[in-house]
């Protein structure tokens, strides 16, 4: 009974790492505990924390927990273990085959990084356009927003505080766009600040947030909540200090060179 209550809190922990929602991460958890003797199930999840604990008929209770470091959203690994989760309810896999399974979608790199570094490039290019900005506009900040999402995905690795590489990323969108707007005052950087601002912004977690807090699971969605608000501050703040400071040092006037 021991590997299976670890086979499903393994589960949850993926869905938790990977962007679930509270409920999902606790339906997909209870699911998996399908063995006849168990008497009853508990399942707890609260902000980064998964506690799980069942009772069995003539046994002593059994209490797992797993706290989860870094969060990220990736939808594919959500569906990948819904599935898996969903055979072996079915006992269509056995598990071991189950155990393994969840390793690999724990594993497995669903999009290489440069795709990663390109797609949030073309985002921005696309809401650029959208709203009003000029093709070169686009062009442009699709250049300029290579780097900070390179800049992200290295900071995140090395476990720097999201709020600090948000600040660093908002910073550095600012400082390139104003260099760009500088050779040529003809762009909209206003238009292009704002499209990277948006991608770079946690709207998934947002979204989730406001799910967990509707679902009633209200302290989870209001530190996710809270997440996403300073995420978005964070960007704000990167972004603004530069901008005081080029007003201050130039009174917002175009470089002369």
């Amino acid at each position: 009974m021991y590997d299976e209550l670890k086979v499903a809190l393994k589960a949850g922990e993926i869905m938790l790492r990977n962007g679930s929602e509270t409920f999902r991460v606790q339906y997909i958890i209870k699911k998996m505990l399908t063995d006849l003797d168990i008497i009853s199930k508990d399942v707890i999840v609260i902000g980064r924390a998964i506690i799980v604990s069942i009772e069995m008929k003539d046994k002593y209770p059994i209490t797992l927990t797993k706290s989860i470091v870094k969060r990220m959203n990736n939808l594919q690994k959500l569906s990948l273990v819904t599935k898996v989760a969903d055979d072996y309810s079915k006992h269509k896999i056995s598990i071991n085959e189950t155990m393994n399974k969840l390793n690999n979608i724990d594993n497995i790199i669903t999009y290489p990084f440069w795709l990663r570094v390109i797609g949030t490039g073309l985002g921005t290019f696309s809401f650029t356009l959208g709203f009003g900005g000029s093709f070169t506009g686009a062009v442009a900040i699709f250049l300029i927003t290579l780097f900070p999402a390179y800049f992200i995905e290295i900071l995140y690795k090395n476990n720097v505080p999201y709020f600090i590489s948000n600040i660093l990323a908002g910073a550095l969108i600012s400082t390139l766009s104003l260099i760009v707007f500088n050779f040529y005052p003809l762009l909209q950087y206003d238009k292009m600040i704002a499209s990277a601002i948006v991608i770079l912004t946690p709207g998934i977690a947002a979204i989730t947030a406001i799910r967990d807090v509707v679902n009633g699971d209200f302290i989870t969605g209001a530190s996710r909540g809270i997440e996403a608000i300073l995420s978005a501050t964070a960007l704000s703040i990167g972004v603004g200090f530069i901008f005081a400071l080029y007003v201050f040092i130039t009174g917002g006037g175009v470089w002369q060179f």
